[in-house]
């Protein structure tokens, strides 16, 4: 239930701090930065400069080192599978003769993998908890307007994911009430991973119920608004680049000219490519 209480993606934090203030589309481009470096690059030291630099925007948006690290604690189950799926299945030299099975090079394979999973849930977790959902959309909308020449549904893509990124903490809120409905009822949550995934079941069937039930209301109440889609609808705002986004897109560009750098002057990561 903690995890569920941490897990900050899809959340909005009101704030007034110059990472809110940027442009959306602004802020989409660096969380796109961050996710390519830490899909593309294999070098400790870039994930370290990568890391250091999220702590000092979560900083810059007054969320503090604290929002980071609670962020990736809550996906810690996550970060154990995938650094025991890499460190029991590595090639190498075994750590010891009794446990051949778990090698030097698996380890530090396994640990870097689960640093990229946690870079790219703070990347989105900063860029969700510094734009709300309307500026998400409105700026999802914009960068994909050249796909209308294709005669793609741009406004109804960017609808969807809003829809989907809005409704995260709603669902995790619905869940966490269906597991103090079944503890009521004398349901156990304790126990291994294996007792826990048997747990699941329990919560995971009416929160489908629960999410249908949401969606078709939703569907409901837009049709009473009259939604019909990006026809005749014009913007309450806007969005504009000012001197402070093209500062904050140099900004970026000159970030990921840095780490770049770095990952190719210093040392890879052991047991990840060179």
């Amino acid at each position: 239930m903690q995890m569920l209480a941490d897990l900050t993606l899809g959340r909005y934090i009101v704030a007034d701090s110059p990472i809110h203030r940027l442009d959306p589309r602004v802020k989409m481009a660096g969380a796109a930065v961050v996710l390519a470096l830490a899909i593309a690059l294999e070098s400790w030291p870039a994930y370290a400069l990568v890391s250091v630099l999220l702590l000092a925007a979560a900083g810059a948006a007054r969320l503090g080192p604290a929002f980071v690290f609670r962020n990736v604690l809550s996906l810690k189950w996550l970060l154990v599978v995938v650094f025991l799926m890499h460190g029991l299945l590595g090639t190498g030299k075994s750590i010891a003769p009794w446990l051949p099975w778990i090698t030097l090079e698996g380890l530090a394979t396994g640990g870097f993998f689960a640093w990229r999973v946690a870079l790219m849930v703070t990347g989105a977790g900063l860029l969700t908890a510094t734009t709300s959902p309307v500026d998400l959309g409105d700026a999802l909308e914009r960068l994909l307007r050249p796909l209308a020449w294709l005669k793609l549904p741009v406004h109804e893509l960017a609808m969807i994911a809003v829809i989907a990124l809005r409704f995260v903490p709603t669902l995790l809120e619905e869940a966490r009430r269906i597991m103090k409905a079944q503890q009521g009822r004398g349901a156990s949550f304790e126990g291994g991973l294996i007792a826990k995934s048997r747990s699941a079941l329990p919560i995971l069937v009416p929160l489908f119920a629960s999410a249908f039930r949401r969606a078709d209301e939703l569907a409901l109440a837009m049709d009473a608004r009259c939604y019909r889609g990006a026809a005749g609808r014009t913007k309450y705002v806007e969005l504009r680049l000012d001197g402070r986004d093209a500062a904050a897109l140099a900004l970026i560009v000159l970030t990921f000219a840095v780490v770049v750098v770095v990952s190719r002057v210093l040392p890879g990561a052991a047991g990840v490519g060179s």
